[in-house]
């Protein structure tokens, strides 16, 4: 709004929130009598605060302003109105504010990779033997088993990938620009995925031990990575030590009845006269725990509890599984031990709605998690790349803009593709394999037809041509993740075309031998882009437009320190049609520093292509996040 400016400080923080003043010059030359000036502010409640008149300058401006409390919180939400001569009424469009609540700097706009161990790098050096019922591929380029085995149980298989091995690939990781890597989970489990733990106290004996996490930990910190695990706090195996129901410990798990001291740990209720376990979607592999209880609680998150002892092992943070089925409070316990270990800890949570729409704390709230895995944004960046669907991107822009506190955009994970969905060479082969839109079992993009069941997953290969398109697709992507805000993530081998349609087929071994050097190539460049500019790490971004044909965002950066007023903007223009866009349109200045399918002899973005465009500009006020029209 013209002629008005207003300006937000926190003042005395405490534990519990802060005061925080508002303040308003309006121009009297514009609006002329000022009455009833108000902000309206929206957060853990709704109040409307009236502003006090202050004083008058020059007869240019009056200055109104009000202190008030407010509490810890992730996100606030305020306006101001006023009244003008009397009978006009203005009203802004709404900011946002957080009182106490911040991601870690070093997270911002960060570029992650995620690594399941078991299938990323072997050193052979560690010696390993079959026990139990795992079973291991005597070579590490066979197919991973996509169902149950002979015996009726799933996810035994493995590769034998460790701690050593990953800390061998550090090198190329850094050539990658990764910044953080995330580590699927490590404790011992039955499973080769490893979210069934089956004793939270012990390191998965196939990864290694205690001193070979902290090696790699400490080379990874001095190549100035980050590291954060998974942690699945919800249930453990069915084999575990907590349960036992296989008799395997020589102490009683929950299974063996209430004299077991892990029997407070679970979920139980009686039925007839029996004890009966909750098991997660009715899996009996896994055994829900109770998050109420006093005992699992301190068990997790006391002062010598699982998550002290991951962070003494050298953890930067954690990425909490099945986030949705645990409570506020057991993840604030959760936020608090990873505080204690580590002030600037980072906490992911594996949410796949929008967190601020489901009448949950565990980022509102301000105490607990930073922020989560965006599939809710990543599913309408692939329908519309796909579908030229640009209403449901557009609809999912706004909320996040809107709804989402900035260090949460900042930190959110935007994906490749992650171990719960299919690769990204196949998200885009376009080959109808998925569900279409209005099918009423299409909750997500990525979900595919009936028909093609597990045994089909599990030997099927891209045609050449599905697999030239999809590179061309996923390279449009990177390009957008590239200039987005938040974290760009990538599942271990999506950066060399692995190929995998469902769960469990997306998770085959690292292919060191087979690498597609072109994606490789593409993302490394992209990456150091991406690493070049840091201001894109919490750059502002406004859409500029968005059509099916056409997406064009700028990301502009509002912190420059050597002039305030010089403000360096990366303009992105993406070309989601089928004909070429001609570039002369946007009438800008400025210099192209990427392109993808961008013809400069005829200074077109051809078909599925995207452009980046570095200028300067001059501005007075800082760009917020803006809402597409």
């Amino acid at each position: 709004m013209e002629g008005f400016y207003h300006s937000v400080q926190l003042r005395e923080k405490k534990k519990e929130g802060a005061k925080v003043k508002f303040n308003v010059r309006i121009s009297m030359r514009m609006y002329g009598w000022l009455d009833e000036v108000k902000v309206l502010i929206i957060g853990d409640k709704t109040q409307e605060v009236h502003l006090e008149y202050m004083k008058q300058e020059d007869d240019e401006y009056a200055y109104f302003e009000k202190e008030i409390f407010l509490n810890t919180r992730a996100i606030y939400r305020y306006r101001f109105s006023f009244r003008s001569e009397w009978t006009k009424y203005y009203e802004t469009s709404f900011s946002k504010l957080s009182v106490n609540f911040a991601a870690p700097e070093w997270a911002k706009g960060a570029t992650m990779y995620h690594i399941m161990p078991d299938r990323f790098c072997r050193d052979y050096s560690l010696q390993i033997e079959e026990f139990g019922k795992r079973k291991i591929h005597k070579s590490w380029d066979e197919l991973p088993l996509v169902g149950p085995d002979e015996n009726g149980e799933w996810a035994r298989d493995s590769y034998g990938g460790n701690f050593r091995g990953i800390e061998s690939k550090l090198d190329y990781l850094q050539k990658l620009k990764i910044d953080i890597i995330y580590f699927g989970p490590i404790f011992t489990a039955s499973s080769n995925h490893k979210y069934d733990a089956d004793d939270f106290e012990k390191l998965d004996p196939y990864f290694g031990n205690e001193e070979d996490l902290k090696r790699l930990f400490e080379a990874l910190h001095r190549k100035h990575m980050k590291g954060i695990v998974d942690v699945a706090f919800n249930h453990a195996g069915k084999d575990s030590k907590y349960y036992n129901k296989s008799g395997m410990y020589e102490e009683p798990g929950a299974y063996q009845g209430q004299n077991s001291r892990y029997f407070p740990f679970f979920k139980t209720r009686i039925e007839n006269g029996k004890i009966i376990f909750d098991y997660w979607w009715n899996i009996p592999d896994e055994v829900v725990f109770d998050k109420d209880s006093k005992e699992f609680q301190e068990y997790i998150c006391g002062p010598r509890g699982i998550i002290a002892w991951l962070f003494s092992l050298g953890i930067d943070g954690i990425r909490v599984d099945v986030a949705d089925d645990l409570t506020d409070y057991f993840i604030n316990l959760m936020a608090e031990a990873c505080r204690r270990n580590k002030p600037d800890f980072l906490m992911i949570l594996e949410v796949w709605k929008n967190p601020f729409r489901m009448n949950r704390g565990y980022i509102s709230d301000g105490k607990s998690a930073h922020s989560t895995m965006n599939y809710y944004l990543m599913a309408p960046v692939m329908d519309y790349l796909n579908l030229q669907d640009e209403v449901y991107l557009q609809e999912k822009i706004n909320e996040e803009f809107e709804e989402y506190p900035d260090d949460t955009i900042f930190t959110e994970m935007n994906f490749t593709s992650t171990h719960d969905m299919s690769r990204q060479v196949n998200l885009f082969a376009d080959e109808r394999y998925f569900r279409e839109q209005g099918d009423e079992q299409r909750e997500w993009p990525w979900n595919l037809k009936d028909e093609y069941d597990r045994q089909w997953q599990s030997t099927y290969v891209l045609p050449k041509e599905a697999y030239k398109r999809a590179k061309k697709m996923l390279k449009l992507e990177d390009f957008i993740l590239t200039f987005w805000p938040g974290i760009f993530s990538i599942f271990y081998g999506d950066e060399v075309g692995i190929q995998g349609y469902g769960n469990l087929a997306n998770r085959k071994s690292f292919p060191w031998n087979r690498i597609d050097k072109d994606i490789l190539s593409y993302k490394r460049k992209m990456l150091k882009i991406r690493r070049k500019y840091k201001f894109l790490r919490t750059a502002a971004t406004n859409v500029l437009e968005l059509t099916k044909d056409k997406f064009v965002f700028e990301r502009v950066n509002t912190n420059k320190k050597n002039n305030p007023e010089d403000y360096d903007k990366i303009i992105v223009v993406v070309n989601n049609g089928y004909a070429d866009l001609p570039l002369e349109y946007m009438k800008m200045e400025g210099r192209i520093i990427e392109s993808h399918n961008y013809n400069s002899t005829k200074n077109v973005i051809c078909s599925k292509g995207a452009v980046a465009i570095l200028s300067l500009i001059h501005i007075s006020e800082p760009t917020r996040h803006a809402q597409i029209s």
